[in-house]
């Protein structure tokens, strides 16, 4: 087992009309592959699985993997600063994915 830890500032700052929000948390992952419990999450369990149940993430008996969990305190973010619904957190997800493999796509393409 090994540890990732993710750490910043934890609280809220506000500025003007703008809201930043900083995440902190530890988890502890497995060697196989990088695999993260629900309870360390800190999360209701059913709010995770209803962000299962859209789409956001995919949930195995091992718990979610862990490059997901970004994708959860994204979710969050999300609800919490623009006010959209899980599945309408979930279609900005895709589309910020997409958007990241275009930009990867047009810097391949640039140096070659």
């Amino acid at each position: 087992m090994r540890v990732i830890k993710l750490k910043a500032l934890t609280g809220v700052l506000k500025m003007k009309k703008y809201q930043v929000e900083v995440f902190c948390f530890d988890v502890t992952v497995g060697e196989d592959y990088d695999w993260v419990k629900l309870q360390q999450l800190d999360i209701p369990a059913e709010l995770v699985q209803k962000m299962a149940e859209v789409g956001i993430i995919e949930i195995c008996e091992k718990g979610i993997r862990s490059d997901q969990v970004q994708r959860i305190y994204k979710t969050l973010r999300l609800r919490r600063t623009l006010g959209v619904n899980l599945a309408g957190a979930g279609i900005i997800l895709e589309l910020l994915d997409e958007l990241e493999k275009l930009r990867e796509e047009i810097k391949r393409l640039k140096k070659g």
